[in-house]
């Protein structure tokens, strides 16, 4: 059993304290730019290089978050950031940009490289390409479930997620925020539309459909050290010093007492901010928020609501008693009411409660507690009977007291181990220092007194009171394993002087420890490549999965056919794949083909977990017995071609990717990037742009639907407060939804200006359209060629936008 890194956020420097005191073995944070949380306060340049060398002090490592995707304009500039970050010493980087690793590995190649969740590396092809560039670690999604990992193989670490918030969409795949409110995630500055509510098209009831309760792995720590996980991850740069104080040292404590059978209380867990816990895809265990924000630790019900006061019912299991000043949160329906309790409660048995005598317990562990509190509103017309509602603590005053003992009398999880050596040199005092750091590096160093020993005129110094005086360690993590004084007690220094000795050792330690992770800073600059546009023959290409849009398309170079579901309802299904059924589609539609002079290219699933993987395989061989083979679009490297789902977004990407023919770029970006890319590419036959279609906005492994709502007559849309439908179609695996966006993404009068700059490959996305949906390419055909018919386009595409371009 190996315990694994426990990986603590840290969103500023007051957290940094925190974490390092709280037990974290390592620590992930941002600097102002390229990081996934641009709204944290995260860190200039000077303070990281404070941050590095403090938390190297402590053993603690440093890991970068530069996750987000970086534009052509931008590559430049993010170089000589991560040079900047090499040059302080920091253990690795957190990416997303395909591109961005491949110039690491070309400028900056003794740069650790840690792959980002944003990568969604959900299988073992993408896990051996990760590889194949160097990267060191990969933070797998938070959708792969444990017997999936446990079969990964594979030299690089691994790394997971075990507590704090859930995204609906797998990361790096949710363009919601970008396309809902033009504030991209995968650019850092996701505005969290998945925590407003929405309804489904046939149930009345707007719910959080898209916010899941918050993953804790808590309680099956054992469990995860038996699996090959290097790192364990806690999330939240952006949360409160009590949620990260609270919560990395309970997880401290649990992975120190591993082998203990004892089962770990986790009420100072609930307490700190949670959605409510789950075991999220791990266990496969996932639920539905009931609220978008805090929800603490469920204690009780109402058994009695007046208008002054209520009586809970308390939980049995339930050991922490509200106090004066704690917060209590009430639900009931849809609605919730929270207040501090002003009063200390009464605490009485259901028994006295229902004779009316309300005495109080002096027991606290007796069960069928009642507790009677004095109910206060910030609104005060809020009187409701709020009998049978569950009731929620929120705060807890007397954490704070644990939290300040964390932030101000923890300690380091691993001490540097400090022999000092004493003597004297001609009589001056000469003090000698052995280092280990734990990552086994020695730090020697030595300084000499400026004042020489003396004849007593008293008293001389001891030995003993030399060591007395050298044991003390002042601010610095260490741990003294040996004094030695080669000194015969004899003299005399005063021992501010021998105080002195110390102080100035530690400091030179401090700045050697420091300079020992320390590079040399090289300025970096790209050679970009100036194109010339030339006049080349203009293609497009369409996305189906409608076999009948096969038999009527025209003017086409390619076409992109994904199989649709066998079973398109809003009910996921198990792992369980029609063989069948998926190769008499793909035998159908190459035969609706002959004949064509468009390309037929079999389009994956963008998310393909390894059982699913084996079963496009089989099926792939299959078809080649049958002399039936087409070319693959996939983002897991094993393609010709690349869907936007790949987040290109420059130059650098494309030109890694060096066995794909034709690449999308990703539809995020702004019509600017779109210049910068062509303006600097070397290859433009290769690039694609999507330029009309419902853009896909959410790829998920969670449910829309729980219990009874599954057996509800229920539409495949999805409908936010302002009445915008997002249609949802479930994926081939039958495990995932793909949510699209209800507006289609129209650039057809961009077209012309597009053409001008040098693209010659454009894509319409046709999956789930209307049987005539087709007859857009004749109009794009015709844009092509200088008339434009917004109308026409309308009729098949009546809500079109721009706005991202």
């Amino acid at each position: 059993m190996k315990i694994p890194e426990l990986l603590a956020p840290v969103g500023s420097m007051e957290h940094l304290k925190v974490a390092i005191n709280a037990g974290a073995s390592a620590i992930y944070l941002s600097g102002k730019n390229y990081g996934a949380r641009k709204f944290a306060e995260n860190f200039t340049l000077e303070e990281m290089e404070e941050a590095v060398n403090a938390a190297h002090m402590h053993n603690v490592k440093v890991y970068v978050t530069v996750n987000t995707l970086i534009k052509e304009s931008e590559l430049e500039s993010v170089m000589n950031y991560l040079s900047k970050l090499y040059e302080m010493g920091v253990d690795a980087v957190l990416v997303q940009d395909l591109g961005l690793i491949e110039l690491i590995n070309e400028y900056l190649p003794n740069l650790k490289i840690h792959a980002s969740t944003q990568l969604t590396c959900e299988n073992q092809l993408k896990v051996n390409y990760l590889e194949s560039k160097g990267i060191k670690r990969v933070v797998l999604p938070r959708e792969m479930r444990k017997e999936e990992i446990e079969k990964l193989k594979t030299n690089m670490e691994l790394e997971i997620f075990v507590h704090g918030a859930l995204c609906y969409s797998y990361s790096g795949q949710c363009l919601l925020s970008s396309f809902k409110g033009g504030r991209s995630g995968n650019r850092g500055t996701c505005a969290q539309p998945c925590r407003q509510k929405y309804r489904i098209d046939g149930i009345k009831k707007h719910d959080y459909y898209l916010s899941p309760s918050d993953l804790s792995l808590y309680n099956h720590l054992k469990e995860i050290s038996e699996l090959n996980i290097s790192c364990i991850k806690i999330e939240g740069r952006m949360r409160s010093k009590e949620y990260l104080a609270i919560t990395v040292s309970n997880y401290r404590k649990a992975l120190n007492r591993l082998k203990s059978k004892k089962k770990f209380d986790t009420e100072e867990i609930d307490l700190v901010f949670n959605r409510g816990f789950s075991e999220g895809q791990f266990l496969n265990k996932s639920k539905r928020s009931i609220r978008a924000g805090h929800i603490g630790l469920k204690i009780g019900r109402v058994i009695k609501s007046k208008k002054n006061q209520i009586a809970i019912r308390l939980n049995d299991f339930i050991s922490t008693i509200p106090e004066k000043g704690d917060g209590l949160l009430v639900v009931k329906n849809d609605n919730d009411y929270g207040f501090e309790i002003s009063q200390d409660p009464i605490i009485t048995t259901l028994n006295h409660f229902q004779k009316g005598k309300n005495k109080q317990v002096k027991d606290m562990t007796r069960k069928n507690k009642v507790m009677i509190v004095k109910k206060v509103w910030q609104n005060k017309k809020e009187d409701f009977n709020l009998n049978e509602s569950d009731v929620y603590l929120t705060k807890r005053n007397s954490l704070s007291k644990k939290v300040k003992e964390i932030e101000n009398k923890g300690s380091s999880y691993v001490k540097s181990k400090l022999i000092l050596t004493f003597s004297l040199k001609n009589k001056f005092p000469l003090l000698k220092a052995r280092l280990t750091l734990a990552n086994r590096k020695e730090i020697n160093a030595e300084v000499m007194g400026d004042t020489p020993f003396e004849e007593p005129l008293k008293k001389s110094v001891s030995v003993d009171t030399i060591k007395k005086q050298l044991s003390k360690l002042d601010k610095y993590p260490y741990q003294i394993t040996q004094i030695n004084v080669n000194y015969d007690g004899t003299l005399f220094l005063p021992i501010r002087k021998i105080n002195e000795l110390r102080r100035n050792l530690f400091e030179k330690l401090e700045s050697e420890i420091a300079d020992s992770y320390k590079h040399e800073y090289r300025e970096i600059k790209l050679n970009l490549f100036e194109n010339t546009p030339e006049d080349k023959p203009i293609n497009l290409s369409f996305y189906t999965n409608n076999l009948n849009h096969l038999k009527n398309i025209e003017n086409i170079k390619r076409v992109y056919l994904e199989i649709p579901p066998d079973d398109d309802s809003l009910v996921l299904s198990k792992d369980t794949y029609n063989l069948n059924y998926m190769v008499s589609f793909i035998k159908q539609a190459i035969e609706l083909s002959y004949g064509k002079e468009y390309e037929l290219i079999w389009k994956w699933p963008d998310i393909v977990h390894d059982s699913l993987f084996k079963a496009l395989n089989k099926v792939r061989g299959i078809l080649n017995k049958m002399h039936y083979s087409l070319p693959i679009m996939s983002n897991a490297f094993n393609g010709e071609y690349g869907p936007y789902s790949m987040n290109i977004s420059n130059n650098a990407s494309i030109d890694s990717l060096e066995n794909y023919r034709i690449l999308t770029l990703s539809p995020e970006l702004r019509k600017e990037d779109y210049e910068n890319i062509i303006e600097h590419s070397r290859n433009p036959d290769k690039i694609e742009m999507l330029v009309q279609g419902s853009v896909e906005l959410m790829k998920t492994r969670y449910p829309i639907l729980y219990g009874n709502e599954t057996k509800k007559d229920c539409r495949n849309y999805l409908i936010d407060n302002k009445n915008n439908r997002y249609s949802i179609h479930k994926s081939i695996s039958g495990e995932e939804l793909t949510i699209f966006d209800g507006s289609e993404l129209s650039l057809i009068d961009k077209i012309d200006h597009l053409k001008e700059i040098g693209f010659r490959n454009f894509s319409i996305d046709g999956r789930f359209k209307d049987d005539d949906y087709y007859n857009i390419i004749n109009m794009y055909d015709k844009a092509l060629n200088g008339c434009i018919n917004k109308k026409e386009l309308e009729k098949y595409s009546p809500k079109n936008t721009n706005a991202n371009f």
